[in-house]
């Protein structure tokens, strides 16, 4: 077996060199046939061949500048960070109002060279966490490998970050299904440790028709040492853009985990962690208009819930907003699903300030529970 990927590698190996060596020659052979034609003169080839050379060396000088040469507001380091001071208003007997930091993450990544990149992103607010911290090689537009810690490729409103949600907190069913706060595994904000591939293709009118991310991860989580089992979960999303503001996409989560104890099951075993879900958001001008849906199975328990939502401004600054947000956590109890109506305005101070409001009127299935919330946020991302 070692002496098949040994063989394996030496061949890829070969294969590249042979690539890269070709394509020198057959320039350099275009450059004879054009002076052996009397297109151009012998000086001129050897001028483009001196250009020629001159750009590769550049090309290793900028590489060797980035390797030893990292200043920050560079290519090679960008900083930046996101802070939401946020309060909350309970109607709930024995729930307190209270002011607390959302988030506070700072963010560093930047390009190495051309094709290498990388993010290290990690939360302050509460406990410290390591968000993201991976690297990437982005071979082409339609091949792009990722690995290290990152978001899980599920869900729109999941993968949306978190400065750039129309509202102050995430749907039910993501929240549920896409590995944050309801989750069984626990809140992961959406992430997990593990590998993809991804990419896009198709280009007409400078505009992607498709894209595509296929990912293999641990399953147990970020910001951990290790799996908690020995099964790796799959997870695909795809794409389309078939028109200017018009997004469509879908995907599907296959995977075995070990969901948190609870005080029905303290000693939780690997089970069935299943999801698939699409979506659809469209922008044209003031207005826009999301929607998604979501199914989930944990174990023998099937899950599902959906949201709609629509943003228009009415100023340049002043946007409305308003959600239908409806979730069932068990499909074969009849009298639990939880369906919340949202209504707010986010006001645009500048490129990196924000305010936001947002009232929730939560709807229980059978007994009403007086347990609304408004939620004011004050966000800054620099």
């Amino acid at each position: 077996m070692k002496t098949f990927y040994t063989k394996t590698i030496l061949m890829l190996w070969l294969l590249l060199t042979i690539a890269i060596t070709a394509k020198a020659q057959q320039a350099d052979d275009l450059l004879n046939v054009l002076v052996k034609k009397n297109i151009i003169t012998q000086k001129d080839a050897d001028s483009i061949r001196s250009e020629q050379a001159t750009r590769e060396q550049a090309k290793l000088d900028k590489e060797r500048e980035n390797q030893h040469n990292i200043t920050i507001g560079s290519r090679a380091l960008q900083i930046s960070g996101l802070i939401q001071a946020r309060y909350q208003g309970f109607q709930q007997t024995g729930v307190n109002d209270a002011f607390d930091l959302h988030r506070a993450r700072l963010d560093a990544k930047g390009n190495i060279t051309d094709a290498w990149s990388y993010e290290v992103y990690t939360e302050f607010a509460g406990t410290t966490k390591l968000l993201d911290a991976y690297t990437a090689y982005k071979i082409a537009d339609f091949l792009k490998f990722t690995a290290g810690q990152f978001k899980v490729p599920f869900s729109y409103e999941s993968l949306t970050a978190d400065s750039q949600l129309e509202f102050i907190d995430r749907s039910q069913v993501i929240e549920a299904l896409a590995g944050r706060s309801k989750d069984v595994i626990g809140n992961q904000n959406g992430r997990d440790i593990g590998a993809q591939i991804s990419g896009s293709f198709v280009k007409i009118n400078n505009l992607y028709l498709f894209d595509y991310t296929l990912g293999v991860f641990n399953g147990a989580g970020y910001d951990v040492t290790t799996d908690n089992n020995n099964q790796k979960d799959f997870v695909a999303r795809f794409g389309i853009h078939p028109v200017t503001g018009l997004d469509l996409g879908g995907g599907f989560y296959n995977g075995q985990d070990i969901p948190l104890p609870t005080t029905k099951v303290p000693n939780p075993v690997t089970q069935t962690r299943n999801r698939y879900g699409f979506d659809a958001h469209y922008v044209a001008g003031r207005l826009s208009l999301t929607a998604e849906y979501a199914h989930g199975t944990d174990g023998t328990v099937q899950k599902d819930g959906w949201y709609a939502q629509a943003g228009y401004f009415i100023l340049p600054k002043l946007q409305l907003v308003a959600k239908y947000d409806t979730f069932d956590p068990s499909k074969t109890i009849t009298t639990d699903r939880s369906t919340i109506y949202y209504g707010g305005f986010n006001y645009v101070f500048n490129s990196w300030t924000k305010l936001s409001v947002d009232y929730l009127d939560r709807r229980e299935e059978i007994v009403q529970i007086p347990n609304n919330i408004i939620e004011v946020q004050l966000q800054i991302a620099f």
